[in-house]
């Protein structure tokens, strides 16, 4: 069976520093057929000049270089998303920092196919520091990747996802609801809205991404930076990010599944309940964290009224 023309989509600014080890990674590919679209979000350093190098470098594949909007990481996402020539393809998102090892887009694709090319591909990920030292492996997820999960969490890291025609078709269908300047995460949008339409996520056990961790991620891993998650919720960051992805699923409840549509209505219906004390649980209304911990910590949030 020939093998599908995948199309890479990378967000830059001022990768300068790492850029070229990922560039370097993707046409290290053992899966040849793919070309690059690549959005710089205004870069003030050399990375515009390393993606005209790669692409004189890189004849043989189609390398499209772009200006992004300059409003954040989500919308130059979502703009090269946005993109017609994307209309029925394989899409794979990429970070600027990170290193594919060699069999990522081939075992993607493949393992998708065998599923019937209606779920999504995404992986764990080796963490390394930022002269490619290992530091660890993300943790395995046991809990079930659903709608349920996606209002209060994301577990579908862009920098692994691999997404099939069927669902980039209905991803760029839906695009236009999207109010780019609140939603904080493309890949955190997209898990929402795959598992509410019904799609499959497959989360491969096998890590395919070298994961940098540095200064600059605007998350980073869960182990490695767990001040800065403790302050998120602490602070009402992460309430904020939850209450602006739910804004934008109510946008497209139409085409959620009834199971999901159902779920965002009484998540919504929760939140506006003024007296806390009297609400039920989260986990009733089956919206769940992936840990145990992680349910403790919303219900902490809501008791102390910041959730």
């Amino acid at each position: 069976m020939t093998e599908p023309h995948v199309h890479i989509l990378m967000g830059t600014k001022n990768g300068g520093m790492f850029l070229a080890d990922q560039l370097a990674s993707i046409r290290g590919q053992s899966h040849q057929d793919w070309s690059l679209w690549a959005s710089d979000d205004g870069s003030t350093d050399g990375t515009w000049g390393a993606l005209e190098n790669f692409k004189a470098e890189t004849p043989h594949h189609d390398i499209h270089l772009l200006k992004g909007p300059q409003s954040g990481v989500a919308a130059n996402y979502y703009k090269l998303l946005k993109n017609q020539e994307l209309d029925g393809r394989w899409v794979a998102f990429s970070d600027q920092d990170d290193i594919w090892l060699p069999y990522k887009l081939s075992r993607a694709v493949a393992l998708v196919g065998r599923l019937g090319g209606r779920c999504v591909y995404s992986s764990r990920s080796y963490y390394v520091d930022q002269t490619g030292g290992r530091l660890g492996t993300s943790p395995m997820l046991n809990r079930p990747y659903r709608f349920g999960n996606a209002i209060v969490q994301n577990v579908l890291r862009g920098n692994t996802i691999v997404i099939p025609p069927i669902v980039t078709n209905y991803l760029r269908s839906i695009l236009s609801t999207t109010d780019v300047a609140e939603t904080p995460f493309h890949d955190w949008w997209m898990y929402q809205a795959i598992t509410g339409a019904g799609f499959g996520i497959l989360h491969d056990q096998k890590p395919g991404v070298l994961y940098r961790q540095h200064g600059a991620n605007l998350v980073g891993a869960p182990v490695r930076h767990l001040r800065r998650r403790a302050r998120y919720m602490a602070d009402g960051t992460l309430v904020n990010w939850i209450d602006a992805n739910a804004a934008a699923m109510y946008r497209i409840a139409p085409v959620l599944t009834v199971t999901a549509r159902e779920q965002l209505l009484r998540f919504l219906d929760w939140r506006s309940q003024s007296h806390t004390k009297g609400r039920a649980a989260l986990t009733s209304l089956g919206i769940y964290r992936q840990t145990q911990a992680g349910d403790l910590a919303l219900r902490a949030l809501a008791q102390l009224k910041r959730f």
